[in-house]
Order: C-alpha cells, then structure tokens, then sequence
C-alpha cells in the first residue's frame, strides 16, 4: 500500500524539478537577449560643439572732419555757403581717407571747436567766400580741435566746378599727409621708449653701478615737446584793407595764421574801420583786442629783373576802439610781410595787452 504513495511522490518531485530548471533556462535566455539588445542599441549621439565666430580685424578708424558752411558776404545767393561745404564733402569722402560730415548752420563761429569736440572730430573746416571778377575768392582753414590752431590755411580763386573739387582734394591731402606723420612720430616715439636690453655683465650688476662711469650723453631738447601756453587775452581778426585788392583775403588769412601761433586768434568776419567797429565785436567778450591791417606794394627793380614787394602795417585795438600797437613787415610776399608785422607786436606785447 505504501509504494504507490512514493512513486506519487516521486514524480511530483520530478516535475518540480523540471519546472525549477525551466526558469532557469528562461532567465538565462532572457539574460543574453537583454545583453544583445544593449549591444545593439546605436550609441548615443555626441553633442555637436556650437561653432565660435572669429573676430575679424577691424578697418582702422578714419579721422572724423566737419565741414561747416562756407560763410559769404551778402551780395551773394543765400545756400552758396551750404552748397559749397556739401560739395567738400562728397569729393574728400569720395577721395577716400577722412570721414566728412556737414557742420549744423546754426552752430556760430565760436563754438566751431566745442561742436567738432561732441562728436569726438579731428578736425573741422571753415571758410569765407566774396565774389571776385567772374568766380569766387575763397578763404580755407583746416582746425586741429585737440589744439586749436589752424594746420592748413589757403586762399584760392574758384571759376569752375574743377577748381572747387581741387580745392576739396588739397584739405583732404593735408589732413591725410598730417595724420599719417603722427601715426609715424608715435611710431617713432614707442620705439624710442622700448628700452634696449643690458648685456649679462652689466645686468648682473646692482644699482647700476656700471652706468656710474659712463659719460652722459648731452641731451638735446625737442621743441615739439614744450607745449605753446597762450596768454588770456584773445584777439578778434579784422579783414585787411589796402592795395592790391586780389591779394586781401590772403593778407587776412596769413594775419589770423601768424597772430593764433601766439595768442587765442578768432575771426570777427567783419571788415572796414576796425577802430569803430571795435566794441560791437568785442561784444561782452571784453578781454580781446581787434587786430587788422594794411597791405601795400611795390615793384623793386634789380638790373634787368624786377620783383614785387609786400608791406603790412598792422594795427590793433582795445575793445573800446583804442589803439594799442602799431607794427609794420616787409617781405617779398604777403605772408612773410604779415608774419614780420605780426613777430614786432609779439615782441613788444608778449600777453597781447
């Protein structure tokens, strides 16, 4: 009666055994498909680094110039000074070199330099037109706004749209000509600066001992090193009168070179009896002095040649129309004429009073 029951339990322990040992085989089979799904799998993508844009070198800076508009005296048509300053400044920007842009009309002469300063401008360019025969006379200054002086001074006579482009090229030539030998002398003076190095022997030597007994060199002084220190007093400049007529405006654009190279030099744009007109242009700047002048010449012969020689008497006058100084130049041209007038009243009034 008993075996029956072993062999019962005999085969259900079989079969449990069996079972057991299939889901050891299904756990392993899943094992390795697990396995060869992750093999399988595609990796994984790598991040594509975000490309950095390479700065490119930047075109040197031009000079910033401002054109103001051309004044001119009134028989003239009333946009020829705007007209003139637009034709400037197509023909330099077009010559390449400068940045020109057009002054504002309603800026007043004296505050030329503080406007051409707000922009951050190298330069600006002002100018006087009076009819002369069948064109123009006009009268040019080119300004450095770091120091107030006049760089570029010129009268020319203009006939024709060719003779106004020339003149347009020539401010752009000298601003150009005048830039590029201050990048040269800054480009000089860092050389100079870097300071050479010592051999080992001497380098080795503390408190530069060595240079104890070496003979100093003499050193020379750069007179572009002493800066010009103008005196308080102005001076307003009056055109110039006188004989021959073609040559005035020269005369007045050499008087205002020479006399600014000293003193705060400005232009009254007015001209005939400087002695009355005095107090209207000093106005309620009354520490300046009026200065104009007279112009005369003659021919001097030598054997078979003859020459012509320039004399300029310049006078200049307090606000209230007193005359202050009298001076006089000869020269065989306008400009050292007016320059020998102009260097008598420097010595004599130093401070311009």
């Amino acid at each position: 009666m008993t075996r029956p029951r072993r062999f019962q339990l005999g085969c259900c322990m079989s079969f449990h055994g069996e079972r057991t040992s299939l889901r050891r085989v299904f756990a392993a089979l899943l094992l390795v498909s697990t396995v060869a799904l992750i093999a399988a799998a595609p990796p994984a993508p790598k991040a594509t680094p975000t490309p950095v844009p390479v700065a490119l070198p930047s075109a040197p800076k031009l000079p910033l110039v401002v054109v103001y508009p051309f004044d001119f005296s009134t028989d003239m048509r009333s946009d020829t000074g705007t007209r003139t300053a637009q034709l400037f400044i197509s023909q330099m920007n077009a010559a390449g070199g400068v940045d020109a842009l057009q002054g504002p009309p309603t800026v007043k002469r004296a505050s030329y330099s503080d406007y051409a300063k707000s922009l951050n401008a190298a330069y600006y360019v002002a100018g006087y037109m009076t009819p002369l025969g069948g064109g123009v006379s006009l009268v040019e200054q080119v300004v450095d706004t770091s120091t107030g002086t006049i760089i570029l001074a010129a009268t020319a006579q203009i006939q024709s749209f060719e003779d106004a482009t020339s003149q347009a090229i020539s401010i752009r030539d000298g601003i150009v000509a005048r830039e590029q030998s201050k990048a040269q002398a800054f480009e000089e003076a860092s050389a100079q600066a870097t300071p050479a190095p010592l051999a080992s022997n001497q380098a080795n030597i503390s408190g530069g001992i060595a240079g104890l007994f070496k003979r100093r060199a003499r050193q020379t002084p750069d007179p572009r090193a002493t800066a010009i220190v103008k005196p308080a007093k102005g001076i307003f400049v009056v055109r110039a009168g006188g004989s021959p007529g073609t040559s005035l405006n020269e005369a007045t654009a050499a008087l205002y070179t020479a006399l600014n190279q000293h003193y705060a030099a400005r232009n009254s744009n007015s001209g005939g009896d400087a002695a009355r007109s005095a107090n209207a242009i000093c106005g309620a700047d009354r520490n300046n002095t009026v200065a104009t002048g007279t112009l005369s010449s003659k021919s001097v012969r030598r054997g078979f040649f003859g020459r012509t020689q320039y004399s300029f008497t310049l006078d200049v006058y307090t606000c209230f129309g007193a005359r202050l100084a009298q001076t006089s130049g000869d020269g065989d041209s306008v400009q050292s004429a007016v320059s020998a007038a102009v260097a008598a009243y420097v010595a004599d009034h130093p401070l311009n009073n």
